[in-house]
């Protein structure tokens, strides 16, 4: 017998293997999953408040920020995060006293065993520790070192970036290959503080679907997206934050046809009166007036 043969796997260790959702349908449990988009898409926000979403249900939540400079953590809420959830452990780049091939040695040697049980770990982004995204073999490295905080029982959320396009994951394909779901995040009408994201999904090995979120940036308050807003069309998303616009600049109100004009369709224009119906209670109210008047406000 070798001296490794008795590090087998056996039958008894997968008998109670399954697939569990952190959020369902979305997040699973120790996998890497990886979301990406274009910039000033608040991929941030949305990161922050999954993490405060999570941090009552797991063991630790490791924040790695090392994109965002410190000066903005304070207007982002990461003091409120930190502050009321001891769980929560905020890394910046500007407050170690190590690099980042260092910091990320440091937690890839602990990545053994069942260290990372119930532990989650953001890394925003994968920029920031790889020097060359484009090259594939620094990318297959930094892979491999969440594989091993996976398969020490944590859950990895990559933030990563899209191509200067939009369209396609940017740098190598081994960030895309090594993680175990990749999802395309795009945001969608905002009100006021409150953010409406898409995400779907690009690759996939667990059972994950396309699914959409709010956030409130003010409370970091993640919640599941509204599904009439998560099938928005592009001709929709733009009506409505013309429209949202146009009704805070009237806090009167506007009625049916002075809100049409507002946005440049006329009253008998069928599709642009379906849409002011359609969003109805979602981005502005209809309030009756009197007998004959009906008037839209900002919600």
């Amino acid at each position: 017998m070798f001296s490794f043969e008795n590090m087998a796997l056996k039958v008894e260790e997968l008998n109670f293997e399954k697939t569990l959702f952190l959020i369902e349908g979305f997040l699973v449990s120790e996998a890497i999953t990886m979301v990406y988009g274009p910039p000033s898409q608040g991929k941030t926000w949305f990161m922050l408040a999954l993490s405060a979403k999570l941090a009552p249900v797991m063991k630790k939540v490791f924040y790695i920020d090392f994109d965002n400079p410190k000066r903005q953590l304070k207007e982002r809420g990461v003091d409120r995060i930190i502050g009321r959830y001891a769980n929560v452990k905020y890394f910046s780049k500007g407050g170690l006293k190590a690099t980042q091939t260092e910091f990320l040695g440091e937690i890839d040697k602990n990545a053994y065993g069942e260290n990372y049980k119930g532990c989650l770990f953001f890394v925003d982004s994968t920029r920031d520790f790889v020097d060359n995204i484009h090259n594939d073999t620094q990318a297959k490295a930094f892979m491999q070192k969440m594989k091993n905080i996976r398969d020490a029982g944590g859950t990895v959320v990559l933030i990563h970036h899209a191509s200067k396009s939009g369209r396609v994951i940017d740098g190598s394909g081994e960030f895309a290959k090594s993680a175990d779901n990749v999802y395309e995040l795009r945001q969608k009408a905002r009100i006021d503080s409150v953010l409406q994201f898409v995400l779907k999904v690009e690759n996939d090995r667990d059972a994950i679907k396309d699914c959409g979120f709010s956030v409130d940036t003010k409370a970091l308050k993640l919640d599941v997206m509204d599904e009439t807003i998560a099938k928005m069309s592009g001709y929709e998303e733009e009506f409505v934050n013309k429209a949202v616009e146009a009704l805070k600049k009237n806090p009167e109100g506007l009625n049916q046809t002075e809100l049409l004009k507002a946005l440049g369709h006329e009253k008998t224009d069928r599709t642009a009166r379906d849409t002011v119906d359609k969003f109805v209670d979602k981005f502005w109210q209809k309030k009756k007036i009197n007998e004959r008047l009906f008037k839209f406000f900002a919600i």
